[in-house]
């Protein structure tokens, strides 16, 4: 599904860095497009959002209901108004809620406000069509390895071993203005929770753990990052924030690749096969 700063653009190319390692990590899980490009054995996927983790439990655990709950919805602006005013208490009920407003709303996203509701409006593209059963069910067997888990990535990263391989992808904005990062990030994702994240992966790499991290392209970030244990890359990408395409541009990004994976994996070959526009900035190759 869509989701704000998902990676369905860059799914290939993250999942062609890992080599076969015992386990999977993703702390901030969003839309899931890595992993279910990447279809691991085993894997801890986690979010702290409740209802996005409801949602992928409950089609891991029991597509057929939520198949069958999610059919009899209708598009329109009335059961729209109905759902997005609820507020469920099973996790069915929060994953159909979900899955329903992430198809229904404008752009196709699911996003809350600083008080948790959700905020977008009514907006669907013709044609749209609620439930996909079959993709569903195909969702539902590609989970049947994971954990998910509601929780913050320190509790996370907590359960990480050295022989994992580790996803990261912190909420972000990178339309901003250089000097004002910090101050334009604070409320998705503050500054001390950046330097405590760098840290705890610092560490992790170094010790071994294939670890990738995309991030907002901004000095201060990549700073975070040790040069002896990540390679700093430049991506670009159109930028799909703005709702009207002629005021999307291009914008960069970061990949902070560990140093066990440059030890392995063709960086270059990667990133051209893939069409990613990419820089070595700084670090191992």
């Amino acid at each position: 599904m869509k989701w704000p700063g998902g990676k369905r653009w860059l799914a290939d190319t993250v999942a062609a860095l890992f080599s076969k390692r015992d386990r999977y990590v993703e702390p901030f899980l969003g839309g899931g497009a890595v992993y279910f490009t990447l279809k691991p054995r085993t894997a801890i996927l986690a979010d702290i959002n409740e209802d996005l983790i409801a949602a992928f439990t409950s089609v891991r655990d029991h597509p057929s209901a939520v198949i069958r709950r999610l059919s009899v919805l209708r598009i329109n602006r009335e059961t729209f108004r109905r759902y997005r005013g609820a507020s469920p208490d099973t996790m069915l009920d929060r994953a159909v809620r979900l899955l329903y407003l992430n198809r229904t709303a404008f752009n196709g996203i699911y996003r809350v406000n600083a008080k948790g509701r959700f905020n977008v409006p009514f907006g669907c593209k013709k044609g749209t069509k609620v439930c996909d059963g079959e993709n569903l069910r195909a969702c539902s067997r590609a989970l049947k390895g994971s954990t998910l888990t509601s929780a913050d990535f320190r509790t996370v990263l907590r359960e990480v071993r050295v022989s994992d391989a580790i996803y990261i992808d912190p909420p972000y904005t990178v339309k901003h203005d250089n000097n004002g990062f910090r101050r334009y990030n604070e409320r998705i994702f503050s500054w001390n929770d950046q330097v405590d994240l760098a840290r705890k992966l610092n560490f992790l790499a170094e010790n071994g753990a294939e670890v990738v991290v995309s991030n907002a392209c901004h000095k201060e970030v990549s700073g975070l990052y040790s040069r002896q244990d990540f390679a700093v890359v430049e991506i670009e990408r159109a930028s799909c924030v703005a709702g009207d395409a002629q005021h999307r541009g291009p914008c960069k990004e970061l990949l902070l690749i560990s140093r066990s994976i440059g030890r392995h994996a063709d960086l270059d070959g990667i990133f051209k096969s893939s069409g990613v526009r990419a820089r070595l900035v700084a670090g191992i190759r």
